[in-house]
């Protein structure tokens, strides 16, 4: 059994990654392969009580820094707890956030030093074979996920940050355009949107290559 892969999706609140994950996941397994489905944070024991303390709305962290570290936390567990024994064992991990969302929310939103964020997402030894960027407009987004909850504390901040949020994605999707593909939600529906995802993923070099080895 060969090397597994592991694809992330991306993208701001209400942008339906979740969602998108699922279906992806459905038809890899219609693919016959072996997938797991996890998350950042929360994707271990751990990771769950750091999730709870991040979104709680609550929350308020004295030194902006803190946020970040424990998001880097959470990421170290979740490496060496389920993302890299998974791919050890050929299977394909599929990961709602991961190193591109501290990018974006932390650097992007949060506006913290390049240095020190680059530092923190440089300590996770495992980078995705592609991620998934579902990009749509910040209000559309922001109204989705009133839709459907109570806001949590990253969707209740205000529009210029999640417009931050949003810029950093762009920004770093362009700087690196061969693992980074960008898909433009237009309005046309969840299903479209699933069509452009397992159309960009399927036709990935990376993916193609794993297909015929393990078909």
């Amino acid at each position: 059994m060969g090397r597994g892969i592991f694809i992330t999706l991306e993208g701001i609140e209400g942008s339906g990654k979740s969602t998108q994950l699922k279906r992806l996941a459905q038809w890899l397994r219609e693919q016959n392969r072996q997938v797991i489905e996890t998350r950042e944070p929360g994707g271990t024991v751990i990771g769950t009580s750091i999730r709870n303390m991040l979104l709680d709305p609550e929350q308020r962290f004295q030194d902006p820094h803190s946020e970040l570290l424990l998001f880097t936390v959470d990421r170290l567990e979740h490496i060496k707890s389920v993302i890299q024994p998974a791919i050890d064992r050929g299977d394909w991990v599929l990961s709602d956030r991961y190193i591109d969302s501290s990018y974006a929310y932390q650097r992007g939103g949060r506006e913290l030093p390049e240095s020190f964020v680059m530092q923190c997402l440089n300590w996770a030894p495992v980078i995705p074979d592609i991620t998934v960027l579902i990009d749509l407009d910040i209000q559309e987004g922001l109204a989705r996920a009133k839709a459907r909850q109570a806001l949590d504390r990253f969707e209740q901040e205000s529009l210029a940050f999640h417009e931050r949020v949003r810029q950093a994605y762009l920004d770093r999707a362009a700087a690196d355009p061969t693992r980074m593909i960008c898909i433009r939600d237009e309005g046309k529906g969840p299903d479209a949107v699933t069509q452009a995802v397992i159309a960009a993923v399927s036709t990935h070099p990376k993916i193609q290559e794993q297909l015929r080895v393990h078909s």
